[in-house]
C-alpha cells in the first residue's frame, strides 16, 4: 500500500508576487503623480502670490504719490523714470515729510522700485520683484503698467494701474469757477 502524504505548501506563487508588484508600482506612481501636481500648484500659487503683493505695493506707493501731486508728472524715456512734484511737509516716498517743496523720482533698477527724493541721500529701494515697468501720462491720468518677476506669461505685459491726478483736477475746476 502506498500512501502519499500532500505536503501543505506556504508562501505566495510567482504569479501572485508579480501581481502584488505591479499593483503596488501602480499605487506608488499614482501617489508620485499626485505630489507632482501638488508641489507644482503649490510653487504658482506662491508666484501669484508674490506678483499680487507687488501689484498691491506698487498700487499703493503711486496712489499717494500721485494724488498728492499739485502739477504734471514728468516722465523721462532714458533711464526710465516718473517724477512728481510735492509741497513740503507731506510725506515723502521714503517715509520722511520734508521741509520744503521735494521732486520724488520713481525708477527701476536691477529689479528693485527706487525712489529719490533729491535729498542728497540717493535713491531708496522700495521694493523688490519688478521684471518691468512703464509710465504714461493722459489728460490726469498716471497709467503705471508694471509686470512682476515670475507672472505667469497670461498676464501679458503686466497689469496697468489707472491713477487719476486728484490734486490736479481740484485745482483746474477751483479756476474754472473762479
Amino acid at each position: 500500500m502506498c500512501v502519499t502524504h500532500k505536503a501543505r505548501q506556504s508562501g505566495y506563487t510567482l504569479l501572485e508576487m508579480l501581481v502584488a508588484m505591479a499593483v503596488g508600482l501602480f499605487l506608488l506612481a499614482g501617489v508620485a503623480m499626485s505630489y507632482s501636481a501638488i508641489k507644482s500648484t503649490v510653487r504658482m500659487t506662491q508666484e501669484l502670490s508674490d506678483a499680487q503683493e507687488v501689484i498691491r505695493y506698487t498700487s499703493q506707493v503711486f496712489t499717494r504719490s500721485v494724488k498728492q501731486t499739485n502739477s504734471e508728472p514728468v516722465i523721462s524715456a532714458a533711464p526710465l523714470s516718473i517724477q512728481f512734484q510735492q509741497l513740503a511737509n507731506v510725506l515723502s516716498c521714503q517715509g520722511t515729510t520734508p521741509a520744503v517743496d521735494y521732486i520724488e523720482t520713481y525708477a527701476l533698477e536691477n529689479g528693485f522700485l527706487t525712489c529719490d527724493i533729491g535729498d542728497g541721500n540717493g535713491a531708496v529701494q522700495l521694493l523688490k520683484g519688478i521684471e518691468a515697468i512703464n509710465f504714461a501720462y493722459d489728460n490726469h491720468l498716471v497709467s503705471v503698467t508694471v509686470k512682476p518677476m515670475n507672472m505667469p506669461s497670461h498676464f501679458g505685459d503686466g497689469l496697468q494701474i489707472d491713477i487719476a491726478t486728484t490734486q490736479l483736477i481740484l485745482l483746474e475746476a477751483f479756476k474754472e469757477s473762479v
